[in-house]
């Protein structure tokens, strides 16, 4: 049974899934231009992510027939069993096809479980792995509200720091959360140009209120 879909006026189509996966469980809305749909409707969509870590998210997956077709076997409580060769396939790489080598595919916007799900080609991106690690969210147990701040007991001040090929990089100490943040900033502003994803740092004023 395949998905069931919705074209919208805006040139977008939504494809629902409904996933009972440990870690995904729920309803879904997956995100498509509609132009992008030939492509698409013939794949059954589930939900599949990075669910071992803390900052992981879903998307869209699929799998169909090994090209070179055949089976494997497999041993099931004492059984030999086969199944024919598939292989996985994400939504992304299918409407952006195969990235350069060195190269991954990058969702761009990050609006809560919808991030992974949202693949209309304006919001995809090939950026190198360097690239595509920074523009994440800060964690859910970070101690700060922004990315790449974290309280830091030892001096009883808040850190910047971030991480470029798989080097960690200290920006500095700083008294007020919202000046690491800033650094913060200016660093990956730095190293990733358009590509880095900036904290929207609150004014004083708008803390106080």
């Amino acid at each position: 049974m395949k998905n069931q879909f919705k074209h919208n006026d805006d040139g977008t189509t939504h494809i629902f899934v409904e996933s009972k996966s440990k870690h995904w469980s729920g309803k879904h809305i997956i995100i498509i231009d509609t132009e992008d749909w030939d492509k698409v409707k013939g794949c059954k969509w589930s939900i599949g992510g990075s669910s071992r870590r803390s900052d992981g998210y879903p998307y869209a997956t699929t799998n169909i027939p090994h090209p070179d077709g055949g089976w494997y076997y497999y041993n099931w409580q004492g059984k030999e069993r086969r199944q024919r060769r598939r292989i996985v396939l994400q939504l992304h790489h299918l409407i952006m096809g195969k990235p350069q080598k060195g190269k991954v595919i990058d969702h761009i916007n990050h609006d809560g479980i919808r991030t992974g799900l949202d693949n209309r080609k304006d919001n995809l991106r090939e950026v190198t792995p360097s690239q595509n690690s920074q523009n994440q969210r800060s964690r859910k147990n970070s101690s700060s509200q922004y990315k790449g701040v974290h309280w830091y007991t030892q001096t009883n001040r808040w850190r910047a720091k971030l991480k470029h090929r798989s080097k960690s990089i200290h920006v500095g100490y700083f008294a007020c959360e919202h000046q690491a943040a800033l650094a913060y900033n200016e660093k990956a502003l730095e190293l990733w140009g358009e590509n880095a994803l900036l904290n929207e740092v609150k004014t004083q004023e708008e803390t106080a209120g």
